[in-house]
């Protein structure tokens, strides 16, 4: 099942499009202040109204593949990840990266809610949402999985289609039917 091309971008993007050129950001955060400063602004309900400066502070923080991951567990209404403070921050990021591609469910989960909130925007004429940036090794999961899933429907409906029922029918003097309780058999 391919995706429309303008659903996703590719990782690396600033985190607005509409922010200016010339914001740069000054201050770098760790990792871990970024994820625990991302968490607070979503639960209390401003990350939408942070200035550009400040989500680029946090997407510079984090980095375009673990930003887009973020953005996937807000589609689907998943709490935000955050990264532990007395843990080294290269063995969070791996941590976090192979949640990211064990969790190939959240990335297609977020692809359909982020469908329905553009159609929605679109039906409302409302501001589109931002696209999700989506890794390539998770497109390519994506698409493997799409891609079996199609096969096996292909093979279930080859097999059924050559005159075959799929089930075997069995005679019904063939079947024991164990005796009711209570009576004799």
């Amino acid at each position: 099942m391919s995706r429309p091309p303008d659903r996703y971008i590719q990782p690396g993007h600033p985190p607005s499009a509409t922010a200016p050129a010339s914001v740069r950001a000054t201050r770098v955060l760790s990792l871990a202040t970024a994820t625990r400063d991302y968490a607070r602004s979503l639960d209390a309900g401003t990350f939408d109204r942070l200035g550009s400066s400040d989500l680029r502070y946090l997407f510079e923080a984090m980095g375009p593949e673990l930003w887009a991951w973020q953005y996937a567990r807000r589609l689907t209404q998943q709490s935000a990840w955050r990264a532990r403070t007395e843990v080294d921050e290269q063995v969070e990021r791996a941590l976090a990266a192979r949640a990211m591609t064990e969790g190939i469910e959240t990335w297609a989960t977020a692809l359909t809610a982020l469908d329905a909130r553009i159609e929605h925007a679109r039906l409302h004429r409302e501001p589109m949402p931002q696209p999700l940036a989506v890794p390539a090794e998770i497109r390519a999961a994506l698409e493997a999985r799409d891609a079996a899933a199609l096969e096996r429907i292909r093979r279930k409906r080859g097999r059924n289609g050559e005159g075959e029922t799929g089930a075997v029918a069995i005679p019904d003097e063939a079947v024991h039917h164990p005796p009711l309780p209570g009576r004799p058999a």
